[in-house]
């Protein structure tokens, strides 16, 4: 996708209600919403904390298990049913979430409460389990060709047959016994690279979290630091870029400290609801166009802008 570098146009106009209204002069689709109240049917739901509390210990559970008895050569009755039961309560959970209405954030003008960063710890720690399981062929690959314990011929053999054994294995749903375990699994080396996307991708918003913030009624931004709550004043800043992962509001000179929004992964406190990249920036060019930074767009569909004070 090609990035504009132009310059984005603000427009002022009144509203219907004689309001100031501030938009994009390539404006952003709206999509389209449904309200579920036009035809009397209930209101989609989000999964509440204790389901989602309880899938994490039914999954925990199984793996638990499987660590415990991973001498034997396949699973035994107590895990088979620990496997059951972790897939049973994901699916009743995306089949019958219980917690509050469900929200969609659209439109700048929907932000409003406060926002915080999560961690997707589910991807983040299943990223690890493949890495450490890539690394594990890999290191028995090397030490195997130099003790001399396998050739770099018995190696490629090694991995063909594992991947025709697993392969025939997920055709027949598992019905046929490939033996696998006689192999070395050298095949399993190719984990390394999914894992540390996985990694890569769910660590980045972990470790560049940014500050909370809160979008007050009267529009104006609180940022919670280490001592508390605090207003964002734009006019301190004469630089903001957003990367898509965090926004970041810089001083001229030995001015105020600079100060780090989250981007990516954001979400509501007060309904769960998911802050889009792009949505962000729409809000924070939109605030920033009107207290005369000049806004320059990189991404619109990543997220990415400059803002600068003239």
């Amino acid at each position: 996708m090609a990035c504009s570098s132009a310059p984005i146009r603000w427009t002022r106009s009144r509203s219907s209600q004689g309001g100031v209204t501030a938009g994009f002069a390539n404006n952003r689709p709206k999509r389209p919403r449904y309200d579920p109240r036009m035809d009397g049917s209930t209101p989609e739901r989000r999964v509440a904390g204790w389901q989602r509390a309880l899938r994490w210990v039914a999954w925990l559970t199984f793996l638990g298990l499987a660590i415990l008895h991973s001498d034997r050569e396949s699973f035994g009755p107590v895990e088979l049913l620990a496997l059951a039961a972790a897939i049973g309560v994901s699916v009743w959970c995306m089949a019958k979430p219980l917690g509050g209405p469900k929200v969609e954030i659209d439109e700048p003008a929907e932000v409003r409460g406060a926002f915080v960063s999560r961690t997707n710890w589910g991807l983040l720690l299943f990223g690890v389990a493949l890495t450490i399981g890539g690394i594990g062929a890999t290191g028995a690959i090397v030490y195997d060709v130099y003790t001399h314990r396998a050739t770099i011929r018995d190696v490629v053999s090694d991995m063909g047959s594992f991947i025709v054994g697993w392969t025939a294995e997920a055709l027949t749903g598992w019905s046929y016994d490939a033996h696998l375990e006689d192999t070395h699994a050298y095949a399993l080396f190719v984990l390394v690279l999914p894992g540390l996307l996985l990694i890569g991708w769910n660590a980045v918003p972990f470790i560049k979290r940014g500050h909370e913030f809160r979008v007050e009624p009267d529009s104006s931004i609180s940022i919670r630091g280490p001592r508390g709550w605090f207003q964002l004043l734009e006019y301190e800043y004469s630089a903001v870029i957003g990367d898509g992962t965090t926004i970041r509001f810089t001083a001229a000179g030995d001015g105020a400290p600079p100060i780090v929004l989250p981007q990516a992964r954001v979400f509501s406190r007060e309904t769960g609801a998911r802050l889009s990249s792009d949505v962000s920036a729409a809000f924070f060019q939109q605030r920033l166009s009107l207290r005369g930074f000049a806004i320059e767009a990189i991404n619109a569909k990543r997220g990415s802008f400059r803002g600068r004070r003239p």
